[in-house]
């Protein structure tokens, strides 16, 4: 099987917790442009709250569910830089991911189905104890993205860290919020078909749930289910997260209507 990108104009995506303010986002961008000019670089997001994995874990998610063969997505949320944590590359929906070993991989092997997964062997002569997302990473999502076979860069193996995070299943009737957007809607880990037919109860409070946004009056709480189906705690022009004082990891209770 070719491991060469489908398109002839290479994807490469980043995520991380770096933020805009300093010039880490851009050093990582360079370090793939001096390997391969022609890559087309998308920012996900660079908004992650520092440290914050789970967050990260499910931009990346997102990112490999709207991206097509071919991409390869570079995810740097490492608070574990420099120190013995693996770096991996994961192979999926014929994309390819790098990050650190670190559970930033969980949310799409959770949801994604089938996923192979490789430790990154390959180092630079020398590099930074401290930026590895610009010294090792980007480098090496690179290579991918230019259609260097993975076997060359890393080796298989089957124990991928995978934090304590996962879709729903029924008969579970107890789920819990898993992030909070910016306009503070919390999504939770309960997909489309555990809520048909029933109610949502948070913070000791029942929640119809509705289609749309539209359906409820302004400063209204109500849940429905979001781009991602999975189903989301909200507030008409308003912010959940703020009115209802929803947090992640807060329980979501699925209720007779």
């Amino acid at each position: 099987m070719s491991e060469k990108p489908n398109s002839p104009t290479p994807i490469v995506t980043l995520t991380s917790d770096f933020g805009l303010r300093d010039a880490y986002v851009a050093a990582m961008k360079a370090a793939i442009l001096r390997r391969l000019p022609s890559a087309v670089l998308i920012d996900v997001t660079h908004q992650i709250a520092p440290q914050d994995i789970v967050a990260g874990s499910i931009a990346l998610e997102r990112a490999v569910d709207a991206f097509g063969p071919g991409t390869v997505h570079l995810a740097v949320v490492d608070p574990g830089v420099g120190g013995r944590r693996r770096i991996i590359v994961v192979r999926m929906r014929e994309q390819f991911l790098v990050c650190p070993d670190n559970g930033l991989i969980t949310w799409a092997w959770r949801r994604l189905g089938k996923a192979e997964a490789f430790n990154l062997t390959w180092r630079p002569r020398r590099f930074s104890a401290t930026f590895h997302g610009r010294d090792i990473m980007a480098p090496a999502a690179a290579m991918l993205a230019g259609g260097r076979p993975v076997h060359e860069i890393a080796r298989s193996i089957d124990d991928p860290i995978l934090l304590d995070i996962r879709p729903l299943k029924p008969p579970a009737r107890s789920g819990r919020i898993i992030y909070i957007d910016h306009f503070g809607n919390a999504t939770t880990n309960i997909p489309r078909a555990a809520v048909v037919g029933m109610a949502i109860e948070t913070s000791g409070r029942k929640l119809r749930l509705r289609r749309t946004y539209g359906d409820a009056r302004p400063g209204e709480p109500l849940t429905l289910i979001g781009s991602a189906q999975l189903l989301e705690i909200a507030v008409r022009n308003g912010s959940a997260a703020t009115s209802l004082r929803l947090r992640v990891g807060d329980r979501v209770r699925i209720v007779k209507k």
